[in-house]
């Protein structure tokens, strides 16, 4: 997107005119007020003054004409009130105070408003000093960017320091100028509030009640003023500036630090600055126009007054033609002509200065949005024309950023897809071109590529053939393997010669597996353990058979061996036999295991757990006391409970029978007395772990509590059955994830 001319930067220019606009508005305000407080000022400085005395025969000439209005037309009666106000207003000009009113006769110099010492001479001086004061301050803060624009506009080189600096405090230029330009209304605003609440040096109620009037004057016209700042400088920063500080590809998004602006709001700002701003400025002009019949301190009211005072409707009151008393009108209010005319031209001032503040509030809000839906559509229609890599800068944070914002994106993407599609057109008119010589100036050539092609296809029919006889070579091995593993595995007599009541559920994930049982018979003592090596199929096997010909080398060495010592030397086996050094980056493959000693003779258990736990399920009424409830031994755990039925965990400990991060310690021997009808499970985390049910989750240790409580009314072979049952079903079309076993036994 080309850029136009580098505008200028606009900093002076703003503080003039918004200072010009403040004066402007608040001298006519000023005038009214200062006219208005002539009366009161005479009365609280009688005396025989001149130009006072011309004054009250004006105004007595003006009340006669009014009562003669069959003699006098309206015409002379609006002359004689324009007389009278250049008077009063040539009479405020040569006060000897900024804002006193100074009337002359030839023998005396009587002051009849605010003199040199009054509150009012230090507010126009504090006026003249702050806002000399805030052109200093905005001077040396808008510096830089003048100059940054100025070094742009020449085209010269502008240092990277500066070009940061204007960047990143562009958009903080509305609100810090317009505080500066507001500056003095703010400082005048504070030291009129404090003079008023001081009661300062006032002569009279009337200069307090004049000074009281300039102070909210000053905080409208403050108010405006940092509006009319803040507006100005905000539409030159988003159609002027912004874009000689941001690079195209910024501008493609939006880069205001505050998101979310909504044109509603800035049409409602600028339709109630349009609806009030006229009707608030004639409301107050009305408001201080007004007189209380009360004021004019009558005892009683003539039928010719009254008749002025109420119009055609003065015969609903009375129509005798005699006086009547005054407290039947003194709620009323009304306008004399001197102050209607003053009104008038107070009204029309104050409405002039305010067309100029809502043409431009109004000029910069309809630039705001019409400037980039303006742009927008001229790129719209330029990207309709066939034109490319157009795009619109992101001027607004409001609804019209947001579509700017969407546009570039959508060009962006539609560029994307029609270089993607040149260039494949480009690469396909390439190749077919190749493609074509190749084919007319070597058509043996292709012949003899055809005879190699199919020699190839030989080949790789060859090279299939070969790779599907390796494929069943090996999976043969892995079924030998298999096969090997299973004659490796312990036969079950020992459970069977024991415990009629017993399962097996053994599921490897792939044909062999990395989990394993063990079982073996020493005299009265059954051993059975369940053991899960690191990794699965081929590598977990491996492993599987060197754990399960560790177990027969360490038990056949020793007769009264208990259930922790086996694990003890297992450990030393496995680290010894995988030269496990504990050095960084070693492969730390191990076993976690189960193992529980039953002696069937004396009815208890020994158990020893490598990360692994066991599970007994105990009749409720077989083991409680004389409270109903059985005191465990520590590190036994109740974990659920049925109507019949307690689950017990023995903890396992946690750590790995092979090399691992903390020094090894001994592993626990738990010993308890078991009672007959107890269920004993051994397990490897397979069953917990399995992916599955409608949120693909895994099955969790404390669903496979419940559901062996669940089951424990039912022989071992047919809670086999419900395990498996329940796994399909948890599973349904999920890949098993790992090697799964169970073993369950009754005692």
């Amino acid at each position: 997107m080309a850029k136009k001319g580098v505008p200028s930067y606009y900093g002076l220019r703003i503080y003039i005119s918004s200072s010009a606009l403040y004066f402007f508005l608040v001298i006519p305000f000023l005038a009214f007020l200062a006219f208005q407080s002539v009366p009161e000022f005479m009365k609280e400085k009688p005396g025989k003054l001149g130009e006072a005395m011309n004054v009250a025969d004006s105004l007595e000439i003006s009340l006669d004409s009014v009562a003669r209005m069959d003699e006098m037309d309206i015409d002379s009666l609006v002359n004689r009130a324009i007389v009278l106000g250049e008077n009063v207003a040539d009479s405020a000009a040569s006060g000897r105070a900024q804002a006193g009113i100074v009337i002359h006769d030839d023998r005396e110099d009587t002051r009849i408003g605010p003199g040199e010492d009054s509150p009012f001479a230090a507010y126009f001086l504090l006026v003249f000093f702050f806002t000399l004061l805030s052109y200093l301050v905005g001077f040396l803060y808008n510096r830089p960017f003048k100059r940054y624009f100025r070094l742009t506009r020449s085209g010269k080189d502008v240092p990277q320091r500066l070009y940061a600096s204007c960047k990143k405090h562009l958009f903080h230029t509305p609100v810090v100028n317009a505080l500066i330009v507001g500056m003095p209304g703010i400082i005048i605003f504070i030291y009129t509030l404090i003079a008023i609440l001081a009661r300062s040096n006032f002569d009279g109620e009337a200069e307090r009640d004049l000074f009281t009037k300039l102070h909210y004057l000053t905080l409208v016209a403050t108010i405006l003023e940092f509006l009319f700042v803040y507006f100005w400088q905000k539409h030159r920063v988003h159609i002027k500036y912004i874009e000689y500080l941001y690079s195209p590809e910024e501008l493609r998004r939006q880069v205001f630090r505050r998101k979310g602006g909504r044109i509603r709001n800035r049409l409602l700002v600028a339709s109630g600055m349009t609806t009030f701003m006229p009707l608030v400025i004639v409301m107050v002009y009305l408001l201080l126009s007004v007189t209380s019949i009360r004021d004019l301190e009558l005892d009683e009211i003539t039928p010719e007054q009254k008749k002025i005072l109420v119009g055609p409707l003065s015969f609903i009151a009375d129509s005798n033609g005699e006086t009547n008393s005054i407290k039947k009108f003194e709620n009323l209010f009304y306008v004399n002509a001197i102050d209607s005319i003053v009104m008038l031209a107070g009204i029309g001032s104050g409405i002039l200065i305010s067309l100029v503040y809502l043409m431009l509030f109004i000029k910069w809000t309809n630039q705001d949005i019409t400037q980039p839906v303006k742009e927008l559509l001229g790129n719209i229609r330029n990207t309709r024309g066939g034109e490319k890599e157009l795009y619109t800068v992101v001027r607004t944070n409001d609804e019209i950023g947001e579509l700017a914002e969407g546009y570039n994106e959508m060009t962006r993407q539609i560029h994307e897809h029609v270089e993607s599609i040149s260039k494949m057109n480009r690469d396909l008119e390439v190749t077919v071109k190749e493609r074509t010589n190749e084919v007319v100036m070597q058509k043996e050539e292709i012949e003899a590529q055809k005879e190699e092609i199919e020699a190839q296809l030989d080949l790789a029919t060859s090279q299939r053939d070969t790779i599907m006889r390796q494929k069943e070579q090996i999976l043969d091995s892995i079924r030998y393997a298999e096969k090997i593993q299973s004659a490796i595995l312990p036969p079950m007599e020992y459970l069977a010669e024991s415990f009629t009541d017993h399962f097996i559920l053994f599921r490897p994930r792939d044909i062999v597996s990395g989990d394993y049982y063990w079982t073996t018979r020493q005299g009265d003592r059954l051993m059975v353990a369940v053991a899960d090596c690191t990794g699965h199929g081929v590598p977990g096997a491996f492993l599987s058979m060197l754990g399960i010909s560790s177990m027969n080398e360490i038990v056949s060495r020793s007769d009264s061996i208990k259930a922790n010592e086996i694990l003890e030397k297992l450990r030393d086996f496995v680290i010894r036999s995988l030269h496990q050094t504990g050095t960084r980056g070693e492969a730390r493959d191990g076993i976690e295991i189960a193992l529980a000693v039953i002696d069937t003779r004396k009815k208890t258990l020994q158990f020893a757990g490598a990360n692994r736990p066991l599970y007994m399920v105990r009749r409720k009424e077989k083991s409680s006391d004389g409270n109903g409830k059985k005191k465990y031994r520590s590190g036994d755990e109740i974990f659920e409970e049925s109507s019949s039925h307690r689950l017990l965990q023995i903890r396992a400990d946690k750590m790995p029978i092979g090399i691992y991060d903390q020094e090894p310690i001994p592993f626990k021997n738990h010993e308890i007395k078991l009672e007959a009808g107890d269920s004993i499970y051994l397990f490897s985390d397979g069953y917990v772990d399995q992916l599955g049910g409608p949120s693909r989750k895994t099955f969790r240790s404390k669903h496979f509590r419940k559901l062996l409580l669940e089951i424990q009314e039912h022989p071992m072979e047919t809670q086999k059955g419900i395990l498996v049952e329940q796994l399909e079903s948890w599973r349904n079309k999920v890949e098993q994830i790992d090697d799964i076993l169970v073993i369950g036994i009754k005692i």
